[in-house]
């Protein structure tokens, strides 16, 4: 009994990080129909950012968190026009792979640059809320896994809000469901670009703030969630949201289960086999569409 209320904690805690995280990818593929490789970076940044904060002003680890989601989410709009603006339209240009290139590179760049200021070693982090809570004998849980469960959800539920009830975020969607048609209603297709590309990048941000203390603060801390984030992605299908949220879950699940009841060593090897699985069955995902369903 104590082994199933370990995982069902562990699912919630991991699957709405994982959630978080990868919502931003699918965000900017779904718009713009670029898979975001710098994602795992602006986690990084995002830590990075905090502790910088911390450690040069003194200040508490919850002011970083604004520092760390500001930092990142001009890092994701000069990302935008530095690397994928002037590939939009451009004739005789595959978009989507020189835009994937592009933002791989761009990744690299920012990677070396903040191991150049910062240096290669990890960093201790604060947690946002010392000491833990006992759930029953022999399972227990720290508050700041509690808070990044709560924070990540409500991030989630205030992103859905403003994609659903906002002008901006009614333009984000118009633009992902159809460029033609949002452009006949006079919404300005690059303004929605860039929104887009800061707000995955700002969700990132906060992600690494609430991952800092786990994994340490450290120029290559963003690769394991890029990697978890394309797995998820993967798993949902590319652009879609509602499905990000599931196949974060679902992901999540099966992490905090293969760890739990047989060994943490076999968690991603599971996870490969499973997407190798749902590429064969359902090649664009859980929740994905056909190619031409989308034309």
């Amino acid at each position: 009994m104590n082994l199933v209320l370990q995982t069902i904690v562990s699912t919630i805690v991991q699957g709405s990080l994982l959630a978080l995280i990868t919502i931003g990818m699918s965000l900017v593929y779904g718009t713009l129909r670029v898979l975001n490789m710098a994602q795992g970076v602006m986690v990084m940044v995002g830590a990075v950012a905090a502790y910088m904060t911390v450690d040069t002003l003194g200040v508490s680890p919850w002011v970083s968190i604004i520092a760390a989601v500001l930092v990142t989410a001009l890092l994701g709009m000069l990302s935008y026009g530095v690397g994928i603006s002037r590939l939009i339209g451009r004739a005789g240009v595959d978009f989507e792979m020189t835009a994937f290139i592009s933002t791989f590179a761009i990744a690299s760049i920012v990677q070396n640059i903040v191991q150049l200021i910062n240096g290669p070693r990890q960093k201790d982090f604060p947690v946002l809320l010392d000491g833990r809570i006992t759930l029953t004998a022999g399972v227990s849980i720290t508050w700041h896994q509690i808070l990044t469960a709560v924070i990540a959800i409500a991030a989630l539920g205030l992103l859905g809000l403003f994609l659903t009830k906002s002008r901006y975020g009614l333009a984000i969607v118009a633009v992902a469901q159809n460029l033609d048609a949002a452009r006949l209603m006079g919404i300005p297709a690059r303004r929605a670009y860039v929104l887009t590309m800061g707000l995955a990048a700002g969700l990132a941000g906060l992600a690494g703030v609430l991952l800092a203390p786990v994994y340490f603060v450290s120029p290559t801390m963003g690769d394991l969630p890029l990697l978890q984030a394309l797995i998820v992605a993967i798993f949902a299908g590319l652009g879609s949201t509602k499905g990000t949220i599931i196949a974060a879950y679902i992901i999540g699940f099966v992490q905090a289960a293969v760890s739990i009841f047989w060994t943490s060593t076999y968690a991603l090897p599971v996870l490969y086999a499973l997407i190798v699985v749902v590429l064969i069955v359902r090649p664009y995902g859980i929740a994905g569409k056909p190619q031409e369903a989308r034309l």
